[in-house]
């Protein structure tokens, strides 16, 4: 509910005021670090800067924007309390402070309060962002999801793409790839404690880089078995103080409330990503097909030209997250000329898709191949065995159209599938792209997945 009228002016003070109603739980009479770092508390607000760290590039836009009050989830002066001597008068504090003082701006940290508020604060904020739904479980600064069942790598892969917007450009991981996770336990902040989520249910863990120390928490996750994924501090929280800044909008309609950077704290430069290596797979005869079963319950059949909803409702709850739309779909498919709705497959559960592939087609060398296209099983179907059904629904269907054979491609990381595709004929086709070392990694690492397998207890 709107606090202010549109031509009502308010104060930091008055800002504060209301931030401070929020949270019972917060030590305001001492022992917090929220409240006002630098400037007058009576300013009248001409606009409100809410960002994760109040860096001086920060600083300067938010001035040059005419935003004066400066709502920072992070120290200004480099410690926690921004109460360091010290760290006060270095350099960069001494200019922060002078440039604050010349334009009249106003600093105020928000961290105790929004850290743990109630669905758009920080931690659930973080949870909402990675779309994992309602915790299972919950403590101050976790939450923990059931999720489908999947390998530690194919999380990582879809983390990776859900935080590649707020700057991340990789995601760090500890741990076995192929091991199956289906509890994730996630944190936010300098705090995540690897032995206190473990203790809570998780058999995968996403922490922060301040949170965990790798020759620490790395050595004790990778030696307990339970893989652990790390993304920057900042990435992991910028989700809630953009929440933060809505709800300042709202509260108060007059007054101009943005958002300002940074986002993730660093950029990457990756040498190697054997794993994400694209590779190629081909069988050259597709006379001796087995037929298309299904476990009960469920129906295939080719997909009708109305049905495109169907396929990318599959693509988005298997390979893609929320990426595969209609424009996608038309670059893929669509816009090919020799496009027929029929070419793709589709598996149903009642009247909801749950696995798709396409029976596409491709050049290699001035010679036609039968293509494997875009394959996917719903993420609650996964262990029923439509991935395998699917990829014959569209092997058959290459061969109605007059292929004699046909090829895929695939990542390296994907072992469960080349290993299903290789129990469906397949083998490996070296390219310049995916070239034989690149297979000889993939065929070593399927031998040590397989070992691996072995050795575990049942569950």
């Amino acid at each position: 509910m709107p606090l202010q009228g549109d031509m009502m002016a308010i104060t930091a003070r008055a800002v504060h005021e209301h931030l401070r109603s929020l949270g019972p739980w917060v030590a305001w009479d001492g022992g917090t670090c929220d409240g006002f770092k630098h400037g007058d508390p009576e300013t009248a607000v001409t606009g409100i800067a809410v960002t994760w760290q109040a860096h001086q590039q920060v600083l300067e836009e938010a001035h040059a924007r005419g935003l004066n009050l400066v709502i920072t989830h992070e120290p200004i002066y480099y410690s926690h309390m921004d109460d360091d001597a010290a760290m006060c008068a270095t350099p960069p504090a001494r200019r922060k402070a002078a440039f604050l003082d010349e334009t009249g701006m106003v600093v105020y940290r928000c961290h105790d309060l929004w850290d743990v508020y109630p669905e758009q604060g920080v931690v659930d904020a973080w949870s909402a962002f990675l779309g994992l739904g309602e915790p299972i479980a919950r403590e101050r600064y976790y939450n923990l999801h059931a999720i489908p069942k999947t390998s530690a790598w194919e999380l990582v892969e879809r983390i990776a793409h859900r935080v590649g917007p707020l700057g991340q450009q990789a995601v760090q991981f500890v741990g076995t790839p192929w091991q199956m996770v289906h509890r994730l336990a996630v944190g936010t902040g300098a705090i995540t404690d690897v032995r206190r989520m473990v203790a809570m249910g998780a058999d995968v863990v996403l922490a922060t880089d301040d949170g965990v120390t790798l020759w620490r928490d790395g050595a004790y996750m990778a030696d307990l078995g339970v893989p652990l994924l790390v993304v920057n501090h900042a990435t992991a929280e910028i989700p809630g103080m953009r929440n933060l800044a809505t709800y300042l909008a709202e509260c108060f309609p007059g007054v101009p409330v943005a958002f300002l950077g940074p986002t993730c704290g660093y950029e990457i430069l990756a040498t190697e990503r054997m794993r994400d290596t694209a590779i190629r797979m081909r069988r050259d005869d597709l006379q001796e097909l087995p037929p298309v079963e299904l476990p009960p319950g469920y129906a295939h059949r080719p997909m009708a030209a109305d049905e495109v909803w169907a396929y990318l409702e599959v693509m988005n709850r298997s390979t893609f997250d929320g990426q595969a739309d209609q424009a996608w779909f038309a670059r893929t498919f669509g816009d090919d000329p020799d496009y027929d709705a029929a070419h793709l497959q589709l598996i149903w559960r009642g009247d909801r898709p749950v696995a798709a592939a396409a029976a596409w087609h491709k050049t290699i060398d001035d010679a036609p191949w039968g293509m494997i296209h875009w394959v996917g099983v719903a993420d609650t179907e996964r262990g029923s065995g439509l991935g395998k059904a699917i990829t014959l629904a569209a092997l058959h269907r290459l061969r109605a159209r007059g292929f004699t054979r046909a090829m895929l491609d695939t990542n390296a990381w994907r072992l469960a599938a080349v290993a299903a595709y290789m129990r469906l004929g397949f083998r490996p086709w070296p390219t310049e792209r995916g070239p034989q070392e690149v297979w000889d990694r993939v065929l070593a690492d399927m031998e040590a997945w397989r070992r691996w397998g072995a050795a575990r207890p049942r569950e």
